[in-house]
């Protein structure tokens, strides 16, 4: 951010909540005024982009003002965001405005990332409060949080993308046209997920209408603790075919069936996933 821009805020004087882009642990709250900023800023974009000739310097001010103006802006939802893919301040699902990563180029765009890996750096085998509050950074290895997801899927039909990467250099992608979640009274039971549609196997069928398992709290139908032997939480049934949230084994295959991060009817139940995405959206007509 742009000295410029600094003293802009000042100039306004509002003052802005301090906090962390932590989606979990000190998510950032609306504080007054952020909706006079947002104008403002706008505002002087606006004035800059008319008043300005080529090679003035306020010229150079202005991509910082828009990526100011995103930071500032609250959104409902991912789907009322029309800028490129990035951190917004969202709604959905909180008690005040938090961030998250909003996808906007993605078969049409709308949205919101629930779910990333994509290195192993971020510890998935995490307690059943941490699952239901949520950890990690939107924009690196992160979960939205089960109170989040069932808060936001309550209020509209949504649809469920997956995106998958594997260590041999191809991709997958999965797609229901219905995903829902339960409350917390329910164990957050996956209540709805239909509508499949993708060129590999359904390996999440079997997670239909379970509530959602962690080390610390077994409620899978196995004899075994599922989330125990395959790290992570997820809705297991019988431990089933598919884990997200499993163990990042890197390219090297375990020597156990599903003690890993898998996709089964993608690369198996040997071999570890390199990166998944989980995005949710309202149903489009």
């Amino acid at each position: 951010m742009t000295l410029i821009v600094s003293l802009l805020l000042v100039a306004l004087g509002t003052r802005l909540c301090e906090g962390s882009f932590s989606l979990l642990s000190e998510p950032r709250e609306a504080c007054a005024g952020y909706a006079g900023i947002a104008d403002a800023i706008a505002a002087l974009t606006k004035t800059i982009s008319n008043q300005t000739t080529a090679g003035d310097p306020l010229l150079g001010v202005k991509g910082s003002l828009q990526e100011l103006l995103q930071l500032a802006t609250i959104y409902q939802s991912c789907d009322d965001v029309t800028g490129p893919s990035g951190l917004y301040r969202v709604r959905d699902g909180n008690d005040v405005p938090t961030q998250y990563f909003c996808q906007t180029e993605v078969l049409g765009g709308g949205w919101t990332v629930i779910q990333r890996r994509t290195n192993g750096r971020t510890n998935f085998t995490r307690s059943f409060n941490e699952y239901q509050n949520g950890f990690g950074h939107p924009e690196q290895e992160f979960w939205i949080g089960l109170t989040r997801l069932n808060r936001i899927t309550s209020l509209a039909q949504y649809e469920l993308l997956i995106l998958m990467d594997a260590f041999d250099g191809t991709t997958a992608s999965v797609r229901y046209t219905s995903f829902k979640v339960g409350p917390a009274s329910d164990g957050f039971r996956l209540t709805t997920l239909s509508g499949y549609n993708s060129i590999v196997g359904d390996s999440m069928n079997t997670s239909i209408s379970q509530t959602f398992s962690t080390f610390d709290r077994d409620t899978d139908s196995s004899l075994i603790n599922c989330a125990d032997v395959w790290r992570g939480g997820w809705w297991f049934n019988g431990c089933g075919n598919s884990n997200l949230n499993g163990f990042y084994n890197g390219p090297t295959p375990t020597t156990i069936s599903k003690t890993s991060m898998v996709w089964a009817a993608f690369k198996g139940n040997f071999q570890s996933l390199k990166s998944s995405i989980m995005l949710i959206r309202k149903k489009r007509a």
